[in-house]
């Protein structure tokens, strides 16, 4: 378990400006900076006392917690982005996606423009403003999706 974890921007209005974070795990603390969308460790870097599964659930956790602590994670809100079309050459077109946010899977449709998730929606992990950011990010995805199909 991840605990007491912190989170202060260091070197404020400047053009190296970025997060650092401490936390202690199995009483162990460990520190790094998170920069431009990814963590670099401090000494001691826990994959010296984690298997790599158990380093990736770390980073994982970080992640959300930098984001409940309000640290824009940058451009690029999502892992991985995908798209495919469900009912291809029909008057009524919808295209399934599926992306990771944090290592977590979201799935969805667009449907004449409208977007509804499936289940686990995002609003009940992530904060609002975050859930539109990526919203508006999947709706152009799916659009330059088309654009590249036709």
């Amino acid at each position: 378990m991840v605990d007491d974890f912190e989170v202060e921007t260091i070197y404020d209005n400047r053009i190296y400006e970025r997060n650092q974070f401490s936390f202690t795990l199995d009483g162990k603390e460990y520190k790094g900076d998170y920069h431009e969308g990814e963590i670099q460790w401090l000494n001691p870097h826990p994959k010296q006392d984690l298997e790599e599964e158990q380093l990736m659930w770390v980073e994982s956790k970080i992640l959300k917690l930098l984001d409940e602590n309000g640290v824009d994670p940058g451009e690029e809100e999502f892992d991985e982005f995908e798209v495919t079309p469900m009912f291809d050459q029909q008057v009524h077109e919808a295209h399934q996606f599926k992306l990771l946010i944090h290592g977590e899977e979201y799935k969805g449709v667009v449907r004449q423009g409208k977007l509804e998730w499936f289940h686990p929606k995002p609003r009940r992990k992530l904060n609002n403003d975050k859930v539109e950011k990526i919203e508006e990010q999947v709706q152009q995805k799916v659009k330059s999706h088309l654009d590249e199909t036709n």
